[in-house]
């Protein structure tokens, strides 16, 4: 039978500060709910990657290993720009949007893999790692992306009254996976995200994308 609902943003206790439940426990809980599959999406991090698939393995749940990646502004061109540039001259990064991979294949592992690594090593140490959408380039086959929820760039987009914008960054979306993109719902009781849905919707009716209703 098909599962009424899959989680596909969990995050566990290697996500810092985000997340408290330890593998074994989360695995437990989902033969007790009768859940067939989890994601394991943890912030800019695998670290609980093999721990996940062979803990899921012996509880027969399917895994799905994924990472919420942080990415910022520094290809973008929008009517903020100007300020978003000012920030990058003195050092200061702004604060990043939320991307989230979710691996479909051994090669979107490796590229995960990759991208993870690329954003230790390519971000200041002061600031959380992070990708340019540039960076994603080439290393995007076999990842699944949902678009972020209320802290994808979709929705700080359309929150700013930047719809051009944000379409313009659904076709860099797009681009990078094709067929392979969702637009990402959340309902966390936050006005942000009442304020966005209709937007996000009518974005993924016009460019014949899926729907996916996701909790943080």
């Amino acid at each position: 039978m098909l599962a009424e609902f899959v989680h596909l943003r969990v995050h566990s206790a290697y996500s810092l500060a985000e997340g408290a439940i330890r593998i074994p426990e989360m695995i437990s809980i989902c033969k007790q709910q009768k859940m067939p599959a989890i994601a394991i999406t943890d912030s800019s991090n695998l670290f609980g990657a093999l721990e996940f698939a062979l803990e899921a393995a012996k509880g027969g749940i399917q895994p799905i290993i994924g990472c919420q990646v942080s990415i910022n502004n520094k290809d973008l061109e929008t009517k903020s720009q100007s300020l978003i540039n000012k920030s990058f001259k003195q050092n200061i990064l702004p604060t990043p949007s939320q991307l989230v991979l979710l691996v479909q294949s051994e090669v979107g592992y490796r590229n995960l893999l990759h991208l993870v690594s690329y954003s230790y090593a390519s971000t200041d140490p002061l600031y959380r790692a992070q990708l340019s959408l540039e960076e994603l380039k080439g290393h995007t086959e076999g990842l699944i992306a949902l678009s972020g929820g209320i802290s994808g760039e979709l929705a700080r987009l359309i929150k700013n009254g930047q719809n051009d914008g944000a379409q313009d960054y659904c076709d860099r979306l797009i681009s990078l996976f094709p067929n392979r993109l969702y637009i990402e719902l959340q309902r966390h009781g936050l006005d942000d995200e009442l304020f966005v849905e209709e937007a996000l919707v009518n974005l993924a009716y016009t460019n014949k994308l899926p729907l996916v209703a996701t909790n943080e």
